[in-house]
This record gives C-alpha cells, sequence and structure tokens, in this order.
C-alpha cells in the first residue's frame, strides 16, 4: 500500500512542520474503524431491547427511546460535527469523539437505569457524529485524488460489513454474555483507531474567526426537531409530531436567513450549489429510503405470511449485505477509472431494477424469486455508495469537506428514518 503525504492542494490544510509520510492502509483502516461504529451500534442493540427491557421492567415505549435517541442524535449533530472538525483540525476532532464514545461506551454497559442507558446511547451518538463525518474527511485529506474513488469504496466495505454483523454479533453475546457485552465489541474498534488517529499527521484549524453559535443552535434544533417529528408518532400523539415539524422548519428557515449575514456560517448553503453537492446528497437520501423501507418490510412480511423463520430471513438479507462488501470496492476502483458518474448511474439503476419487483410481492413466490432481486439490489448500492459519496466531498472546498461529510451523512439517515417511518406507518395500518 503506497504511502501518502499531505503534498499539494492538501498541503494547505495541514501544519508545516508535521509532513511524516502515512501509509493509505493506516488512513483508510482508521477511517473504516470509526466509521463502522455507526451501523454496528445501530443494529446491535434492536436484537438486545427484550433482554434489556425484562432486566428493567419497563415497556416497549422505553425500547423505542433507546433506539430512537441514538438514531435521532446520529443523524442531528453530524453537520456541526464535521464543521468543528474544519474549524479546529479533523483529526483533532476525530480523535475526541472516539474518547467520547469509549467513556459512553463504558457507562452504557454499566447501566444501572433504563434512564441512564438512553442518556449514555445519546451521548455515544453525539460523539461518533462528531468522530465519522471528520475520519471520512480525512480520507479526502490524505488519499490523492485519483485513489479517492477506490479509498471509499474500500471504507464502505467496512460499513457493510458491520451492518451486516450487527444483529447475528448482537444475538450470540446477548444468549451467551448478556446484553451488557454487547458494548465491548466498541471497545475492540475504538482502541485501534485511537492508537492509528494518533499516527496520522495532525491538521492545523481550517475556518479561523469567531465560532458561529448562533447558527450552530439553530442547525442542531432544525435538525433534532425535524428528526424528532418523523420517528416519534410511533411512541406519541400526532399533535407532538407537528408541533416538532413546526419547530425544526421555523429553525431552518432562520438558520437559513443567518447564514447569508455571517462571513463563516456553521453551514455553508452554497455547497449545495457547487456542481455535484445537489445530486449526490439526494441520491443517497432515497437511495437509503429505498433500502430501508426494504429492509423494514421484508422480515415482516416473510414471517407473518410467508411463515419464515428468524435465521431463514437472516440468510436471505445476507444476500444483499455480502454483495454491497464485495462490490463497494469495485464501485470505488471503477470510479477512479471511468470517472464518479458512470458507476453511480448504473448502481442507481440496478437499485431500481431491484426493488421494482417487490411491488408485487406475493406470498407464493419460491425463494430465489425474493433472493435475486435483493442480490441485484446489494450490487447497485455497492457499486454506487463510493462514487457517490466521493462525488459529494469533491465539490466542497478543502476547508469545508468535513462540513460536507456531516451533511451528506445526514442526509443519508434522513433517509433511513423517511424508510422506517414510512413503513412503521404501512405496517401497523396493515396489522389484523
Amino acid at each position: 500500500m503506497a504511502a501518502v503525504a499531505l503534498s499539494g492542494s492538501s498541503a494547505t490544510n495541514t501544519n508545516s512542520a508535521d509532513t511524516r509520510l502515512v501509509s493509505e492502509r493506516t488512513v483508510l483502516v482508521t477511517a473504516a474503524l470509526g466509521s463502522m461504529l455507526a451501523p454496528l451500534n445501530s443494529t446491535m442493540i434492536v436484537v438486545a431491547l427484550p433482554d434489556i427491557l425484562d432486566r428493567f421492567g419497563r415497556s416497549l415505549t422505553w425500547g423505542s427511546w433507546i433506539v430512537l435517541s441514538y438514531l435521532v442524535a446520529m443523524a442531528s449533530v453530524q453537520p456541526l460535527g464535521g464543521s468543528l472538525g474544519d474549524r479546529y483540525g479533523r483529526r483533532r476532532l476525530f480523535l475526541l469523539g472516539l474518547v467520547g464514545f469509549l467513556i459512553a461506551t463504558v457507562v452504557a454497559a454499566l447501566a444501572w437505569r433504563i434512564e441512564v442507558l438512553i442518556v449514555a446511547r445519546t451521548i455515544q451518538a453525539v460523539t461518533g457524529a462528531i468522530a465519522i463525518p471528520n475520519g471520512i474527511a480525512l480520507v479526502r485529506s490524505l488519499v490523492p485524488a485519483d485513489r479517492q474513488g477506490r479509498a471509499f469504496g474500500s471504507v464502505g466495505a467496512w460499513i457493510a460489513v458491520a451492518a451486516a454483523l450487527g444483529p447475528p454479533l448482537g444475538g450470540i453475546v446477548t444468549d451467551s454474555l448478556g446484553w451488557r457485552w454487547i458494548f465491548a465489541a466498541n471497545i475492540l474498534l475504538i482502541t485501534p483507531a485511537l492508537i492509528l488517529g494518533l499516527r496520522l499527521p495532525a491538521d492545523r484549524q481550517h475556518r479561523l474567526g469567531q465560532f458561529d453559535l448562533r447558527g450552530a443552535m439553530l442547525l442542531t434544533i432544525s435538525l433534532i426537531s425535524l428528526a424528532l417529528g418523523l420517528t416519534i408518532w410511533k411512541v406519541t400523539s400526532i399533535v407532538d409530531t407537528l408541533v416538532f415539524g413546526v419547530v425544526g422548519i421555523a429553525a431552518g428557515w432562520l438558520l437559513l436567513r443567518h447564514v447569508r449575514r455571517v462571513a463563516l456560517p456553521v453551514l455553508n448553503v452554497s455547497l449545495f450549489r457547487r456542481p455535484g453537492y445537489t445530486p449526490a446528497t439526494l441520491t443517497v437520501l432515497f437511495s437509503n429510503l429505498a433500502m430501508y423501507t426494504l429492509l423494514l418490510s421484508l422480515p415482516v412480511f416473510l414471517a407473518r405470511d410467508v411463515g419464515w423463520s428468524s435465521s431463514q430471513v437472516g440468510l436471505l438479507l445476507a444476500g444483499l449485505s455480502l454483495q454491497m462488501v464485495v462490490f463497494s470496492p469495485v464501485g470505488g476502483a471503477l470510479s477512479d477509472r471511468l470517472g464518479r458518474r458512470a458507476p453511480a448511474l448504473l448502481g442507481v439503476t440496478l437499485l431500481a431494477a431491484g426493488v421494482a419487483p417487490f411491488a408485487g410481492i406475493a406470498a407464493g413466490w419460491p425463494w430465489y424469486a425474493f433472493l435475486l432481486p435483493l442480490i441485484v439490489v446489494g450490487i447497485g448500492l455497492g457499486l454506487s455508495s463510493a462514487p457517490v459519496q466521493t462525488t459529494a466531498l469533491e465539490a466542497a472546498p478543502h476547508g469545508e469537506t468535513g462540513q460536507a461529510a456531516g451533511l451528506f451523512s445526514t442526509m443519508r439517515y434522513l433517509g433511513s428514518i423517511l424508510g422506517s417511518a414510512g413503513m412503521a406507518a404501512i405496517l401497523s395500518g396493515s396489522r389484523p
């Protein structure tokens, strides 16, 4: 693996005193380990929820908050986390986020009340939302432009591995050791990520001047309110949902007015006017919406209407995950060789082609009629993920890469939330 130095255009983002070479593999492994925390902690906990609720003697509503607190915070804080990295240094914020995630993990494992567990999960998400976009931004800063597609493809493959391993790993650990031990997986990821992260070159401050505190508050209020509005309707009234929606829209409107009057805003809305950024963010939003709609509806349909067991459903979904693991690096390599657009369009086309047959889903389908479209979906997601993400980050100036990565990740989470909310509405309405 080649060693890379921060030279040329990237050299302006680093301290001149710190020009040592760093292995490209070190950069990718560090970013991958940090990025794997998000999907792993989103999926492992779901399997352990029954045991957690039994331990604390609480209802399913409390279980929903264990999941929602993490999802909402992770979706809402990433743009702010990326913007802080642009201002104060990406490596510094990446390492601080990992340390915070580690501390919150220990508290979650030792939680003596369910309220403590929910708070610890929220802190996990906030600190993870600080670390993850800055880890991705480091890849853009440290890896040469002609290999960034392959680099993001490799990181995407490991994220897919984490998402695929989450449910079975959570189930095995919970059954054999107890639910508290599922958090040990975080320690196994964070410890090497911290060690490797300390070896990366320290980057200097990218955006000097007074911090946009008012903009940060409006951005956080807007995203948290909108994310809550899309999720809490399952556990509260429609009035609360509408209130959060109105607050989120109002805060967003005030934010747009505010950023036009500030020299260094926390959110640079001009990013969405840069070529490629808006199409890339919309692509990841709709891709995740399609994927999560499918992932949430198909297991319920197969269990309720076809009579499949959990293991059978898990094996079927592994067909999708495996294709993502295999084809994410392929999509990255193709984007370096052919350009970003061709593999992205091919991937999105395959995704749509794979999802389309499920519009006519029927209980009488043979098993391969479910598997083959899922394989096509997995190939499509794998081929498109790296070129789409690379397109988004390349559209941003180097000094705003963290912010661009954070906004991109937020769009990914909003797609997931929309897919989850839509399918929950459909399934609750169709439940006998």
